[in-house]
């Protein structure tokens, strides 16, 4: 039998509780697969790492909830659902957010809380020799235009 955990992660002087999450080997394999290939995170538990101190982070089992007010959040899933990435808004995450690799083509739903300029800020999709397709990165969306297909946040077209 699976133990149920209740996880508690705290966000500035509030905390989200997420309650009723099995902890399963797989997902412990999957963030220590993640922390192997790319460098320099901590793992804060079995569903959670950080980056950069703690203004990026990664949640291997998300819901629309998980997304606090002040951070960009992209979810893996449509309807806000799986894998989510986050980071906290700052004047150079504005200017340019590459998504690591595994993040990119896998943008599916996301939600836009953080601080930069909302009539210019988007997702985009690298194309060579192409425009790249894009879309607003602003308020949230349970599933985006160009599915799986956008590799970083930019500001500006």
């Amino acid at each position: 039998m699976k133990a149920v955990r209740t996880t508690a992660i705290a966000i500035g002087a509030g905390a989200i509780v997420v309650s009723g999450f099995a902890a399963a080997p797989a997902q412990a394999a999957r963030i220590d697969t993640y922390l192997a290939a790319i460098p320099n995170g901590t793992k804060l538990s079995d569903n959670e790492i950080s980056w950069e101190g703690g203004t990026v982070r990664l949640l291997m089992s998300a819901t629309q909830a998980s997304c606090p007010s002040g951070w960009y959040c992209v979810y893996e899933h449509s309807n806000w659902r799986g894998a989510m990435a986050k980071w906290r808004s700052s004047p150079a995450k504005c200017k340019k957010f590459e998504f690591t690799r595994y993040w990119r083509d896998k943008i599916s739903s996301f939600w836009a809380r953080g601080n930069c300029p909302s009539d210019n800020y988007f997702l985009k999709d690298k194309k060579v020799a192409q425009p790249d397709p894009f879309e607003p990165f602003v308020g949230k969306k349970a599933y985006v235009r160009y599915n799986d297909r956008y590799d970083y946040a930019a500001h500006g077209l």
